[in-house]
């Protein structure tokens, strides 16, 4: 299982998404977590950062299409950038440092974005 940390906030370059998006593509089901300024990816409410751009949170939200459903978001980043559970993609399942530890021991590849 290859797992894709992303610990930047979104740019105008989704590249990160992109990635998941490829390795789903060749079935290699992988696993997002959002850490640090990355769970900023995870807010549904967020707008494209230029005029006709891509906006990240439309390209989350079509996450689950391509089977990628299992995008996890550690509680203590969510808590520190003031973020509310309700604005969050509903798909993403939050943990803590523990699970956290243990998801990105468990995975084969880790590639941090």
């Amino acid at each position: 299982m290859t797992l894709i940390i992303i610990s930047t906030a979104p740019t105008l370059d989704l590249e990160p998404i992109e990635l998941l998006l490829a390795l789903a593509a060749f079935d290699q089901q992988p696993k997002l977590l959002l850490l640090g300024e990355g769970v900023l990816y995870a807010n549904a409410l967020q707008q494209a950062k230029r005029t006709n751009g891509k906006a990240v949170s439309k390209v989350m939200s079509a996450l689950p299409m391509y089977d990628c459903e299992e995008i996890f978001i550690r509680q203590s980043d969510i808590k520190r950038f003031g973020l509310e559970n309700d604005i969050l993609h509903s798909f993403c399942t939050v943990i803590d440092k523990q699970k956290t530890q243990q998801l990105i021991q468990q995975s084969k590849h880790c590639v941090n974005l």
